[in-house]
């Protein structure tokens, strides 16, 4: 998940430096509604990474969707269909929880500034008053991950979650619970955040996170292998590798699944984009509203799961990323020119390169702007 470094600490001491690999060679054929440019702006990156690892691209331009897929293998690059192969989209997932509170919103379910504390059933530490709005723009003051993960990521330094069940979470929220800054004032990423948003939407609608995302998501829109439970995709899901290139285990998030644990396809996910494009979902619409400017120098306002970008040519873009240990995604949108980019990988967030996924996703929008890749 993003910024999850204190998680990976010892695995980096273990792992030591970074692997430096072989100039591949390019054996990548053109693709239809992929430019030179484009492909060449794919081949860059994914060069310095290592073998086996592959990148699913979607490129989405209102109603057409063009899709590239490039391998590593054997020091060469080679094309590969993986538009629905799937993928940990890792932090990707808050956009996924918070349009579920959209939706809910919509419904009138709930209101957006309500604090949780009205739809538990037991009382919140010391009183605390957070709300909805607030966990989902990382604006409650919760800490980025729960009391514990250091020592989980070394008892565990491949699936540093798991253990986090919701007894956990609930002892936490009752006993525990504190805020490192007064809610509403200050931005602050929380994982810990966006997953206690998950698990308060199961308890109001009483059900579990998966079928909430199924019936309120990927159900409607038609994403069929958009899920948290590996087990339905695992004859899809590549294999994620770690910062050396190696087989790396996959992330089971327990309590905290709506901070990051949803597996889908860049197929699935430009539906999804394709859903923010259309003035008639409300909820979506509602979803990627401002409601927090981040000042000191970053040109950054936040949605409900959404980080806005406003770009220097005046475009507001939408934008999240994510990372687990074997796995990292970026997906931007331009809603107002409907367009979009997603990129999965299945290279881990720890790798020295990875913040470069962001950089791609960027440069292969801004590509779009004004320029169609029809050939």
């Amino acid at each position: 998940m993003r910024n999850f470094m204190l998680l990976m600490s010892l695995k980096f001491l273990i792992s030591g430096c970074e692997v430096r690999v072989n100039p591949p060679e390019d054996q990548l054929d053109p693709v239809q509604g992929i430019t030179e440019s484009q492909a060449d702006s794919v081949k860059s990156l994914i060069r310095y990474f290592p073998n086996d690892t592959q990148f699913a691209i979607a490129l989405v331009e209102d109603s057409s969707v063009s899709y590239y897929g490039v391998l590593r293998t054997s020091d060469t690059l080679v094309n590969i269909d993986n538009a629905e192969v799937v993928f940990e989209i890792g932090s990707i997932s808050k956009v996924f929880t918070s349009a579920m509170l959209a939706q809910m919103a919509e419904e009138q379910l709930l209101s957006l500034n309500d604090p949780i504390q009205q739809y538990l059933d037991f009382p919140l530490y010391d009183s605390l008053q957070i709300t909805f709005k607030q966990l989902a723009n990382h604006t409650s003051g919760l800490p980025r991950l729960p009391p514990g993960m250091l020592v989980a990521s070394i008892i565990h330094p491949d699936n540093p979650y798991q253990d986090y069940d919701r007894q956990k979470l609930r002892k936490y929220m009752r006993e525990e619970m504190s805020l490192n800054r007064e809610p509403a004032t200050t931005y602050e990423y929380s994982n810990l955040g966006v997953g206690m948003l998950g698990y308060v939407l199961e308890q109001i609608n009483r059900q579990p996170y998966e079928e909430l995302l199924q019936q309120g998501i990927s159900g409607p829109l038609g994403m069929r292998y958009t899920t948290t439970e590996r087990e339905k995709v695992s004859d899809r899901l590549v294999t994620g590798l770690d910062t050396r290139g190696k087989l790396a285990a996959n992330w089971d998030l327990a309590a905290l699944q709506g901070a990051g644990g949803i597996l889908s396809t860049v197929a699935d996910l430009a539906t999804f984009a394709r859903a923010n494009f259309d003035p008639a979902n409300e909820a979506l619409q509602q979803q990627r509203e401002k409601t927090f400017t981040v000042y000191g120098g970053l040109d950054l306002e936040l949605a409900l799961g959404w980080h806005i970008l406003t770009r220097e040519s005046g475009e507001r873009w939408h934008w999240h990323n994510g990372g687990t240990g074997g796995y990292r995604t970026s997906m931007a949108m331009d809603v107002e020119d409907k367009k979009a980019v997603i990129i999965l990988t299945n290279m881990s967030a720890g790798h020295y390169l990875a913040g470069e996924i962001d950089q791609l996703s960027f440069t292969l929008l801004s590509s779009l702007q004004g320029e169609s890749t029809a050939e």
